[in-house]
């Protein structure tokens, strides 16, 4: 029945384990991520301060040009000499941190730079910037000032490309973790929740007291829920083989007040007979063929009596399991009523028993339903110590499909207190004369019968129960 023999603890070992390989993949592509991006972020600062730094010396030389002011070339030479040195030691991180930025353009913006800062440093010497010289200073310092603009332009582009590729890798890593995620739900716990599942349904079969079918499964447990799933069938075994247990003391219990009727049913045909016995030996010298076989008629007739009610009552006790069959349920009430007809007779109660017309077939155990029944007829009798009337009728109930079967007495009632326990296991009103198992195994046998019994009773009133049992479908046209 189950597919996988991995047991839960290697299940989460293994889950835990690809978890925790899944964690440190996507810390590894973070961690590239972030030392990517940190390069990026230094030759960005660098060309920020190249941009900043070009932006001053264009400024000094401006101010050398409208003032004459040689102070200010001091200050351009020292700017472009501290900025060549720290671009000419990051050639190497400025050239594979800024995409497209290649070893070429970047020599001959060091070039253009150097350059620049030796006319200047020229000029200091001679205090005076050559007149010939003056356009290539301009031009220069113009060349400088696009080749940083450029350089900013790309810094910007690679401040989004980060910020793309890092949107990118963080989605890219949710899907991959979300997929990964679903392959070990499906592949793990997949078949974790179809084992619970399995366990659910036998424990609401355990419930619905479908017992039979929960001791015949059989398994090879591999795992823990596969070893409680065994533990419940188990145990529905056991269950299975209490109930018949308890459905048997429940049987004899009945049975031990049936025999005190009985004794004097079959008082009757005995007698009857020994007087017949009597009659025919004092008279056998007078009587005729004809006379002599009305005795042995009646003799016969009596004998019959009397096996029928053995037959009866062996075939009520008799320890049997379930085997369900078509049966008019008011068919079994008659035959039930038979039963406890001398006890009825004996307690002067007076039975009044209607059975509706055209009633469906109920798929049940006779015996079964048998013993519920006559459970049901006793317990009536015994509330009525000084005799009533007892009100039995069969019916059915087309909303739901259901045949039932009422059994009112005129009784003393139960006390609405102890009511809703009546159906509990060795709960009884009838002190030490009752076992407390007669309403609990009827309880059992109906639930069995997937069908419903229920009580209503007011004290000094009288009780009633109602059984009710699903009708047997007959498909028309057969």
């Amino acid at each position: 029945m189950f597919r996988t023999a991995m047991s839960i603890r290697k299940r989460i070992i293994i889950a835990a384990v690809i978890q925790a390989i899944i964690i440190c993949v996507i810390c590894f592509f973070g961690y590239v991520s972030f030392q990517a991006a940190l390069a990026k972020l230094q030759a960005i600062e660098i060309i920020d301060d190249l941009n900043i730094s070009l932006l001053e010396m264009r400024k000094a030389e401006k101010n050398y040009f409208l003032y004459k002011d040689l102070s200010s070339l001091d200050e351009l030479v020292t700017i472009g000499q501290k900025r060549y040195g720290v671009l000419e030691a990051s050639r190497a991180s400025l050239v594979s941190g800024l995409p497209g930025l290649s070893n070429k353009d970047y020599g001959e913006l060091l070039h253009n730079l150097r350059r620049y800062v030796e006319l200047i440093q020229g000029a200091i010497q001679i205090k005076a910037i050559p007149p010939a010289q003056e356009g290539e200073v301009r031009k220069l310092g113009h060349t400088l000032t696009e080749q940083s603009a450029t350089l900013l332009r790309r810094e910007r582009k690679s401040v989004n490309d980060i910020i793309s590729y890092s949107i990118i890798l963080l989605i890219a890593s949710l899907g991959v973790v979300f997929i990964i995620q679903v392959v070990l739900w499906q592949y793990f716990f997949h078949f974790l929740i179809q084992e619970i599942t399995i366990m659910e349904g036998m424990i609401k079969m355990v419930s619905e007291g479908r017992l039979r079918e929960v001791a015949t499964r059989t398994f090879s447990p591999h795992n823990e829920i596969q070893v409680a799933v065994q533990a419940i069938s188990d145990m529905a075994r056991e269950l299975e083989k209490r109930e018949q247990e308890l459905l048997q003391s429940g049987k004899l219990a009945s049975l031990g007040v049936l025999i005190s009727g009985v004794a004097h049913e079959l008082g009757n045909p005995l007698n009857n007979i020994s007087l017949i016995a009597q009659t025919y030996l004092s008279l056998y010298d007078l009587l005729g063929d004809d006379d002599k076989k009305n005795y042995m008629g009646d003799v016969y007739t009596q004998s019959e009596r009397i096996k029928k009610i053995v037959e009866n009552l062996l075939d009520f006790s008799r320890q049997k399991k379930q085997e369900l069959h078509d049966v008019q349920l008011g068919d079994v009430v008659k035959h039930s009523l038979g039963l406890v007809a001398n006890q009825l007779k004996i307690s002067k109660v007076k039975q009044h028993l209607t059975i509706a017309d055209d009633l469906p077939p109920v798929s049940v155990d006779a015996p079964q339903i048998q013993q519920v029944l006559v459970n049901l007829f006793i317990n009536a009798i015994q509330a009525m110590e000084q005799g009533g009337e007892l009100f039995i009728e069969v019916g059915l109930d087309r909303e739901h499909d259901q045949v039932w079967v009422s059994v009112q007495d005129t009784g003393i009632g139960i006390n609405k207190e102890i009511l809703p326990n009546i159906f509990d296991p060795f709960f009884t009103t009838k002190s030490t004369k009752g076992t407390g198992l007669g309403l609990s195994v009827s309880y059992g046998i109906i639930q069995q019968h997937h069908g419903e019994i229920s009580v209503e009773s007011e004290e000094g009133k009288g009780t009633t129960f109602i059984v009710k049992i699903p009708a047997q479908r007959q498909d028309k046209g057969d």
